[in-house]
């Protein structure tokens, strides 16, 4: 499947504008210095709550163009900033302040598009104010089953999200529980969260007290150990309860009572392939499944058989999974396991071959786009392997050889796509894996076959109200529909202007429906049920290589639009 950077921070070019003085407060510019023209753009940063003055907030004023620049202030004592010398322009005005939520002008939460301001020759913006949330606090106390504290937990507040389609959790801020067991998790943005304390440390183990039999033989013991456990009190992922965190609040009380959990031990041995040579270097790992944190650990495997043996592992699922290098060529094996107490777990591994993966890259339409190309493929399967990922250079005749490719479910990257270009196709002998997943084993002879076009769609248009008025920076969306509906890479997202006016380029041709949103989570699309309460409001369009007839779209205002 086409690996697609997905933009989920706004990027900006570090540089001062060499005619914007940025200043820490409001004091008489140098007129002598600056062309008449200039103007200014000055204002103060609040608590959104209190409406108090922030001090020390960092105020950025950045131009809309193709490459911005910024200029940069720190508001004083009364939170108050200035921008001198301001040629005429386009502008967005951004403001960070340490414990807060970074917030943009005229953008209502950090899901609206931030607002546009436009000085004119000479103008004096002085009634500028952004209002800046507190972050939140989750605290409470981590103890044994006997009430004792933990020291050294690591707890974690976690938001759901999705990856490749996915659902998944992805971790934000966390904290480690001291003597007293006490713990407290600062700077939380308002949402909501899962709490998990992973006592999976060694450091934070209490060995239990036991009596050994004379009779018991010899070796490492498997002791106690804590696993993972969810607020409020639970192993399982689905019996966890949310923790709702409001700007500026502390939200008290979330504890944990964690049992000691009897542990495991795994003994086993990798089987190489006969060319492998005796001094090849390998790695082992085992990767806990079933669980919203992957604690992976390495296994120390013992030449010449390449046997090991690991002990105090915690009862579940596991992927082990081994790798070797020798002579430029790679080997995996993968095997899933279900681990438990008391009982004998063993494991065999065998490594396969890699494979050298051939192919083509064709480019269609303008032959001065032409340029030099590369193809990189990004594990599909984030399962670990030797050396960097695989890739290679395209020849002048467009073929490429990637060396070393284990198996695995590989995402497919080709770079560069021509501005207002698109990838066309990608094939697997005759499999289609620029819709599906493109997946690699130790007997896969098929050629990779990669078509890009200098010719993508390009659609615009504007959003209004119900009114029939300008919507303003709205959020669009153009998402794939029919069989094609989940392929991330054919999903579009621009924010409309000031007017309301859209415009989208290098669109892959097929059948879409378009949405403008007032608000939307970044990368909400990516959850294949976030579309599903506004199917009746997208707008369905036929894209075309090259320009498309404009569309004019209604806004899908309010809170239902966020997810």
């Amino acid at each position: 499947m086409l690996s697609k950077a997905h933009a989920e921070t706004i990027f900006l070019a570090i540089c001062m504008l060499p005619s914007m003085c940025a200043r820490a407060w409001c004091q008489s510019p140098n007129t002598a210095a600056a062309p008449a023209a200039y103007g200014s753009i000055a204002g103060i940063v609040v608590n959104h709550t209190t409406g108090s003055p922030l001090g020390k907030a960092e105020v950025t004023l950045s131009t809309q163009e193709e490459h911005p620049m910024d200029a940069l202030a720190i508001t004083d004592a009364a939170g108050r900033f200035a921008f001198f010398n301001v040629p005429p322009g386009r502008y967005q005005l951004h403001a960070d302040c340490d414990g807060y939520q970074h917030a943009w002008f005229r953008a209502p939460t950090p899901n609206h598009p931030p607002g546009i301001i436009t000085l004119h020759a000479g103008e004096q913006r002085q009634d500028i104010v952004l209002r800046l949330d507190a972050l939140g606090v989750i605290s409470g106390v981590v103890v044994d089953s006997d009430g004792d504290p933990l020291s050294r937990v690591n707890v974690t507040a976690w938001v759901a999200s999705f990856w490749r389609g996915k659902p998944k959790y992805e971790q934000r801020n966390s904290a480690s529980s001291t003597e007293r067991g006490e713990y407290r998790i600062f700077g939380l943005l308002p949402g909501r969260y899962l709490i998990s304390a992973n006592g999976n440390n060694q450091q934070a183990f209490r060995i239990q007290p036991e009596v050994v039999a004379s009779n018991q033989p010899g070796g490492p013991r498997a002791e106690p150990r804590y696993g993972m456990q969810f607020y409020p009190g639970t192993d399982r992922l689905s019996a966890a309860s949310i923790v709702a965190v409001a700007p500026g609040k502390e939200i008290e009380g979330i504890d944990f009572h964690m049992p000691a959990a009897a542990t495991a031990e795994l003994r086993g041995v990798i089987v190489p392939p006969a060319e492998l040579p005796a001094n090849a270097q390998i790695s082992a790992t085992l990767i806990p499944q079933d669980v919203i944190e992957q604690d992976s650990f390495g296994i120390g495997v013992a030449p010449p058989n390449l046997s090991f043996e690991h002990y105090g592992l915690l009862p579940g699922a596991y992927l082990f999974v081994a790798s070797a290098s020798a002579d430029a060529r790679q080997y995996r094996g993968v095997q899933r396991l279900e681990v438990r107490p008391g009982v004998q777990n063993e494991v065999t591994l065998k490594l396969e071959p890699g494979i050298d993966l051939r192919g083509t890259l064709q480019v269609e339409g303008d032959p001065s786009t032409q340029s030099s190309y590369r193809v990189e493929l990004v594990a599909g399967d984030t399962l670990p392997f030797i050396g960097p990922s695989p890739a290679a250079s395209v020849n002048a005749d467009g073929s490429f050889l990637i060396k070393g490719v284990v198996p695995g479910v590989w995402d497919i990257g080709a770079d560069p796509i021509p501005p207002g270009g698109y990838i066309k196709s990608m094939r697997l002998g005759e499999q289609d894996v620029l819709t599906e997943e493109m997946v690699i084993g130790s007997d896969t002879t098929a050629p990779l076959r990669i078509v890009i076009s200098t010719r993508g769609g390009t659609l615009e248009g504007d959003v209004k109200t119900g009114s029939g008025e300008g919507a303003g920076r709205a959020i669009v969306l153009l998402a794939p529909a029919g069989r094609f509906r989940n392929v991330l890479s054919f999903f579009s997202v621009a924010a409309a202007d000031e007017n309301g006016h859209y415009k989208m380029k290098g669109l892959t041709p097929g059948a879409y429906r378009l949405y403008a949103f007032e608000a939307m989570d970044s990368g909400a699309w990516q959850d294949p049920e976030y579309l599903k309460p506004f199917q009746g409001l997208g707008e369905p369009v036929q894209i075309q290589e090259g320009a498309n007839p404009s569309k004019e779209l209604r806004l899908i205002s309010g809170a239902g639009a966020e997810r």
